[in-house]
C-alpha cells in the first residue's frame, strides 16, 4: 500500500519559511546533522530576520525531561544557532569565525505554547533583530546585540536577548593563549565527578546531569563524550553547558521540580576543560510558587559567569514522573 508523503510545511503562519531540511551544519557551528535545529532563514527587513527552528522529538538531551512541556533551553539553543546562521548569511562573517556569547536573558512568555502533546516536535518561527556595534572588519570584534521572539503556532512562547563578540580565527587563538597563560591551578578531570540523581534536576537519563556534589559544594560536570554539549571538539566549556549547569544547580538548591521561567546570564571569561568549576548559589524558594536563585561559576579562583534564575511551578496536571515525552 502506498503511503502519501506529508505535505511540505510552508504556510502563511510560517512566514513562507520551510521546515523541509536543516541549514548546512557549518552555518550553525554543528558537526552532526541531528544537532542542527535551524531549518530556514530569511532577511525580512533592515536588521531583521526570520528563522524556522525545530527540535527533534527523540533528541537525547532536549527530549529528556519529566514534565510534559518542551524545554525552554532547547528553544534558547535553537535561537543561538539561528543567530550564528544570521551572522554568516547576512552580516558578512565568514565560516571559521569564533563567536563568544557575553550576555543573555530569556523569559517564557506563554508556557502553554510549549505544551508537549507527545506527537509533535518543538517547532516555531523566531523573529530576530540584530545590530552591530563598532569594531574591526565586517562585524569582527563588534558588539553583536540581538533579541529574538519565538512563536509556536499562534502563541508567543519565549523571548531572548543578548550580545556577543565575533573573533577572526587568528585573533581568537591569540586571545585564548593569553588567557591560558594567566590562569593556573590544579589540573583535574572535570568529567570525573559523580552527577546528582537525575530526578533532582528533572531528567530521566543520568548522562544529561551536569552538576555534582563534591563535598559541600556543587561543581559543573563537563563530559566531553556528551553528544550534544560536545557535538564537536572545543578548547573550552561551551556556553549551553554552562547555562544548563546554572539551571540544574538552581534546581538542586531549590529542592523542588520547578520549571524554568526566566534567566539572566553574564559570561566574563572562558571556562577551561582542566580545572574544577564551582557554583555558589543563594536561593529563596517556596514549594507552592517557585524560587529565585542567584548563582556564580568560578574556576582557578576567578568568577567567569553569573546567572539569576526564576523558577516556577508547573500546572499540577502537567507534571508527572511518568509523562510520555
Amino acid at each position: 500500500m502506498r503511503v502519501p508523503s506529508p505535505e511540505p510545511t510552508s504556510t502563511p503562519r510560517t512566514g513562507g519559511l520551510s521546515f523541509e531540511q536543516t541549514v548546512p551544519c557549518s552555518l550553525a557551528h554543528r558537526r552532526c546533522l541531528g544537532e542542527v535545529f535551524v531549518a530556514d532563514t530569511v532577511a525580512s527587513g533592515p536588521g531583521e530576520y526570520l528563522a524556522a527552528i525545530q527540535i527533534p522529538r527523540a533528541h537525547s538531551l532536549w527530549s529528556d525531561h519529566l514534565a510534559d512541556y518542551h524545554d525552554p533551553l532547547a528553544a534558547v539553543e535553537a535561537i543561538r544557532q539561528a543567530m550564528t546562521v544570521v551572522g554568516h548569511r547576512y552580516q558578512g562573517l565568514p565560516l571559521g569565525t569564533a563567536f563568544s556569547l557575553q550576555r543573555m536573558t530569556a523569559e517564557v512568555e506563554d508556557r502553554s505554547a510549549l505544551r508537549n502533546t507527545g506527537t509533535a516536535p518543538l517547532e516555531g518561527i523566531v523573529r530576530i533583530r540584530s545590530e552591530l556595534g563598532s569594531g574591526g572588519g565586517p562585524g569582527y570584534l563588534a558588539d553583536h546585540s540581538f533579541d529574538g521572539t519565538l512563536t509556536v503556532g499562534v502563541g508567543t512562547a519565549l523571548t531572548v536577548r543578548g550580545s556577543g563578540v565575533a573573533f577572526p580565527p587568528e585573533t581568537y587563538a591569540e586571545f585564548r593563549a593569553h588567557q591560558r597563560r594567566d590562569r593556573s591551578g590544579p589540573v583535574v578531570d572535570v568529567s570525573a565527578a559523580v552527577p546528582v540523581p537525575p530526578e533532582l534536576v528533572g531528567r530521566r537519563d543520568s548522562r544529561n546531569v551536569v552538576v555534582a556534589e563534591v563535598g559541600s559544594v556543587l561543581e559543573l560536570v563537563a563530559d566531553r563524550r556528551h553528544p550534544s554539549f560536545f557535538d564537536h571538539p572545543y578548547d573550552h566549556v561551551p556556553g549551553p553547558l554552562m547555562l544548563e549547569g546554572f539551571r540544574q544547580a538552581a534546581l538542586v538548591a531549590a529542592g523542588a521540580p520547578f520549571a524554568l521561567a526566566a534567566f539572566e546570564a553574564n559570561f566574563t571569561g572562558f571556562a577551561e576543560l582542566d580545572g574544577s568549576l564551582t557554583f555558589t548559589c543563594q536561593v529563596e524558594a517556596d514549594p507552592d510558587f517557585g524560587a529565585d536563585a542567584e548563582l556564580t561559576l568560578s574556576q582557578f579562583g576567578i568568577q567567569i559567569a553569573d546567572c539569576r534564575i526564576e523558577l516556577t511551578t508547573y500546572p499540577s496536571e502537567a507534571h508527572s514522573s511518568d509523562a510520555q515525552n
